[in-house]
């Protein structure tokens, strides 16, 4: 590959002009004689410079730029012309040049490139630029981007477009860097604990009792008006989820409400279901089931049914109720809806994970028994079927697999805080938030050493916030504070700018 190299350079340099130039004069200068007329007074020339006298590489150069009609004459009126521009045909016929080879013998040539020759080479001729902006010489780096790789299915649900090949390994390479924009999307003036889930084309976000749907603009912007805001809760939203078309919550006032996430429409609520705070939700089997977890030590298991009072509306009854003997602080569901992983406050040497079966609520096992009292986690997200993430109180986040019943990988918090939330692409990339400054931290989870931390802007100077529950897609991340609402952007666009655009253009 180092004659494509030394081509490159070549066509994108003068040098070699130069250089024959620079000979061409210096065989002028080589036969120039003069002499001084006395009665002139002047100098003057014995010799009459002519088109002949240039190299015979010079000539050849020359005449390759005239037309046929001017090289059949330029043949004939000197044989010098004519033996520089045979010496031109000779070489024509007999070299090849890099730009003439077939397309798919060039994209073989570049696979051989790194990325940064692959930049030069875009450079040489518009020819180039397509055949190095092609999907095939990127792919196998795509596979391997951080955050941007979309190689899982949920990922790519929440993605707003599929980006390709070439521009997932440029955002993996800003996701590295930590190359991003921050905006500020909301405000309030109260502080609360708010809980973000993201869609494709929508942002849910909770404050107060209430659950705002805010639709997403091009660039990962969010428009500040809202398409609907969800009500049903007499106190505070404590969790809430959107899955398999519903959004369902559960809130201080002990109670669970449903609505449907495509019209808003409510379909249920159930008051007073636990005894305490409803601190977790989830929705299990497309929308068949519900996970709900409470202060009060138990967890819930719930069908969905048919309410005959109402044609359209949807019942939960109680299946199964399981007793962890602690506080539950999260649940989650497996993606095949078998398992059922319930996090723990973990104190009086009870289990921080607990899993169960969903079906038949049957205890299955428990995971890090071997962790110190008062470990609790705060937050979970599966991986796959076996493989699960957790953060806590203990500043640790986990990598748990149930085949072998323990933590397989583990990122340490640094500053010894509490780890509040935490979001993943299912592939590579673990982004965590801690219990201060709106401290933000972005993991590779192929090593064991962070890649960089940011501190979200709060709502107003000088205060500090924990971050309760972070957000991600392919090129953004949201962070929700106290008081604001907070985006990352890696995309390298300003969703700000784009945001005037569209409003100068209505």
């Amino acid at each position: 590959m180092q004659e494509i190299e030394i081509y490159i350079y070549i066509v994108t340099m003068t040098a070699l002009d130069l250089a024959q130039i620079r000979d061409c004069l210096r065989r002028i200068s080589a036969n120039h004689e003069d002499y001084y007329d006395d009665a002139c007074s002047e100098y003057t020339v014995d010799y009459e410079i002519t088109l002949e006298m240039l190299p015979q590489n010079v000539l050849s150069y020359i005449l390759s730029l005239c037309d046929p009609t001017s090289q059949q004459a330029a043949a004939k009126a000197s044989d010098v012309l004519a033996a520089a521009l045979a010496r031109n045909n000779d070489c024509n016929d007999n070299q090849l040049s890099l730009n003439t080879l077939p397309a798919d013998v060039l994209l073989i040539l570049f696979t051989y490139l790194d990325r940064q020759s692959l930049g030069r080479v875009a450079q040489v001729c518009v020819r180039f630029k397509v055949l190095s902006y092609s999907d095939c010489l990127w792919m196998a780096e795509a596979r391997m981007a951080l955050a941007s790789s979309q190689l899982e299915p949920l990922s790519v649900q929440r993605s707003q477009e599929l980006l390709g090949a070439r521009e997932k390994v440029r955002v993996g390479v800003a996701w590295g860097k930590g190359a991003c924009l921050e905006t500020l999307v909301a405000t309030q003036n109260q502080r609360y604990m708010p809980w973000v889930q993201l869609e494709s084309d929508r942002l849910w976000v909770s404050w107060g009792r209430r659950i705002w749907c805010h639709p997403r603009l091009q660039g990962g912007g969010v428009a500040r008006a809202t398409t609907r805001m969800l009500r049903g809760h007499a106190d505070d939203v404590s969790k809430f989820v959107v899955k398999a078309g519903m959004v369902l919550s559960g809130g201080r006032d002990r109670s669970i409400c449903g609505w449907n996430a495509e019209s808003g429409e409510f379909l249920f609520a159930r008051r007073y279901c636990h005894r305490g705070e409803v601190t977790a939700v989830d929705v299990a089997g497309g929308g068949r089931a519900l996970v709900t977890g409470s202060r009060d030590k138990t967890v819930v298991v719930w069908a969905m049914q048919e309410d005959h009072a109402r044609c359209d509306g949807l019942l939960p009854v109680p299946v199964h109720s399981l007793y962890p003997e602690d506080r539950v602080w999260c649940v989650s569901t497996s993606h095949d809806s078998t398992l059922l992983s319930v996090g723990t406050a973990a104190t009086r040497s009870t289990p921080p994970l607990r899993l169960y079966d969903l079906g038949s609520g049957q205890h299955l096992m428990d995971l890090g028994v071997e962790l110190k009292n008062g470990a609790g986690m705060l937050d979970m997200a599966w991986m796959s079927n076996n493989t699960l993430l957790s953060c806590g109180y203990d500043t640790f986040t986990r990598l748990w697999d149930t085949r072998c019943r323990s933590f397989v990988r583990c990122w340490e918090e640094e500053f010894d805080e509490a780890v509040y939330c935490l979001a993943t692409d299912g592939v590579n990339v673990l982004v965590t938030g801690t219990a201060r400054h709106g401290r933000v931290r972005v993991w590779d989870m192929r090593a064991t050493s962070h890649l960089y931390m940011r501190d979200a802007s709060p709502a107003r100077r000088g205060q500090s916030s924990p971050v309760y529950s972070i957000a991600i897609d392919s090129t953004n991340m949201y962070v929700g504070l106290d008081q604001s609402l907070n985006h990352f952007g890696f995309g390298g666009t300003d969703p700000k700018m784009l945001d005037n655009r569209r409003r100068r253009r209505i």
